[in-house]
């Protein structure tokens, strides 16, 4: 059985190659193309996130919403602390380029749990988040992304404008 819905968040958790989405942005992992390590470590702020703090952040919450797709224990995301790890020191190019894979391994996977996914279950109770049914975590890791890729972006043009 389809739902419309799950094809909808589909569309938009992981549109196709070309395809812009209604808010002409990029997805989480298109609008890291071509941020260096310097770029994406820069801090705007002492107290505010930088773009690979904001990835990783990303990639966290990936991560959480398929664990709970799948009715996984939590626990095992690969850096700590989960929801907002540190960047590494020192915040170099490989490291750079490990965490953007963790980025898109972690979209895969979710991806991939989210095609399985019987979309008679959209309206079922996500296990263990109380009264959120398993459409709302999902329309929700869509929103999550859409809102920290308009940060990504703002830290992009900041980046620039500091260096001119």
């Amino acid at each position: 059985m389809s739902d419309p819905r799950l094809s909808e968040i589909l569309r938009m958790l992981d549109p196709e190659p070309g395809c812009r989405l209604w808010f002409g942005g990029a997805t989480p992992l298109g609008c890291l193309r071509g941020v260096s390590a310097e770029q994406a470590a820069c801090k705007p702020a002492a107290a505010r996130h930088n773009i690979w703090e904001l990835a990783l952040h990303i990639a966290y919450y990936k991560y959480a919403v398929r664990r709970v797709l799948e009715d996984g224990a939590r626990g095992g995301f690969p850096r700590s602390p989960a929801s907002w790890p540190v960047v590494p020191e020192p915040a170099d190019d490989s490291s750079w380029k490990e965490d953007r894979s963790l980025l898109r391994s972690e979209h895969e996977r979710l991806v991939e749990t989210a095609r399985a996914l019987d979309a008679r279950r959209l309206d079922d109770k996500a296990p263990g988040s109380g009264a959120y049914r398993i459409a709302d975590l999902l329309h929700g890791v869509v929103m999550h992304d859409t809102y920290h890729v308009g940060q990504i972006q703002l830290l992009k043009r900041m980046h620039g404008e500091l260096r001119s």
